[in-house]
């Protein structure tokens, strides 16, 4: 089991200390810093602007209350301004949609699996989003006169 969840295990590690309340942890060391750029240095920009913008997003953090900063990843997304911190919000994205087992992605392989057969196979995007969605929140109501 390590060894089939090290990888994801280390990307999000290096990804963990961009969130505030996590910001003492991670990526406050050089070598940390290093380990992100080199795992998503195909993401973010050049290395200089990446590390005095982790920088500055660490140090704004640092300086608020504990009880007030983001304590997650879609928390610190929403908390990031993509003018001012771009690679940082580019990161946040990456770290918000990563799964954190392969359970969540065998789930949804199963949801796809129960609405997308023979008959419907040639259906679009969108509405195998939309039915996607409608099987993913089921426990909704839905106004029949809205729709």
């Amino acid at each position: 089991m390590e060894d089939r969840f090290f990888d994801l295990k280390q990307k999000c590690r290096s990804l963990w200390g961009l969130i505030p309340k996590y910001c003492d942890a991670l990526p406050n060391t050089a070598q940390d810093l290093e380990k992100l750029l080199e795992i998503y240095q195909e993401d973010v920009g050049p290395r200089a602007a990446v590390v005095s913008e982790v920088q500055r997003w660490v140090n704004k953090w640092k300086k608020e209350d504990v009880s007030t900063v983001p304590s997650s990843a879609i928390e610190a997304l929403c908390a990031c301004h993509a003018d001012i911190y771009p690679n940082v919000y580019i990161l946040l994205t990456i770290l918000g949609t990563l799964p954190v087992s392969t359970a969540t992605r065998e789930r949804s392989f199963s949801t796809m699996r129960r609405f997308k057969t023979y008959l419907r196979s040639s259906i679009g995007n969108e509405r195998t989003t939309g039915i996607a969605l409608l099987s993913i929140h089921k426990d909704r109501q839905i106004d029949r006169e809205k729709l």
